[in-house]
């Protein structure tokens, strides 16, 4: 009898110690349920993030274009079709033109553009992208640093003309600081 009884406590025991260290990992375990404001923090950081990587892009391409020599110059094209992807991290052109859309409708502006006209900016911003990677093709081929400027700053330019049409805080400011 001796012998069971102490199979018994060990038995409570071990249910005991297991029960406790449940409750214990329950209580140092994040809370699953975040508030909007931290999901929004995550996605800020996130985003951030991305622009980063598409800022640093862009200003390697200029990097290559101003240094004469670099040794690295022909990865133009590689940094071409990685702003491509970056960009695609952000969301595709439609979802881009869906959110520019429903912000600008919200916000007080007189000038609210009409999904047509957010399409069109979109539609200039997609060639815009193609056209870095043509011109950076050319770049590698010919070394054609005019035509390869020329693509990064409309580039910009599309991408600003439609981010200048957002409520103010409702988009990054993607290229500010960068020379033009």
């Amino acid at each position: 009898m001796r012998i069971t009884g102490n199979r018994n406590s060990a038995n409570s025991f071990k249910t005991h110690s297991r029960i406790v260290l449940a409750l214990i990992s329950l209580c140092l375990l994040p809370i699953a349920a975040q508030s909007a404001d931290d999901w929004q923090k995550q996605n800020k950081a996130y985003l951030d993030q991305v622009v980063n990587v598409m800022r640093a892009h862009v200003q390697s391409m200029r990097m290559i274009l101003d240094y004469k020599d670099l040794k690295y110059a022909d990865n133009m094209v590689r940094h071409a079709e990685a702003f491509e992807r970056a960009f695609g991290m952000v969301g595709p052109m439609e979802w881009h033109i869906a959110e520019a859309y429903s912000h600008a409708q919200k916000s007080g502006t007189a000038n609210k553009f009409s999904e047509q006209q957010f399409e069109d900016l979109a539609q200039t911003s997609r060639s815009a992208i193609d056209q870095i990677k043509k011109s950076a093709k050319r770049y590698a081929r010919d070394k054609d640093k005019d035509l390869m400027r020329a693509s990064i700053n409309d580039m910009i330019k599309s991408c600003g003309a439609c981010h200048s049409q957002m409520p103010e805080g409702t988009v990054p400011a993607v290229w500010k600081g960068m020379k033009e």
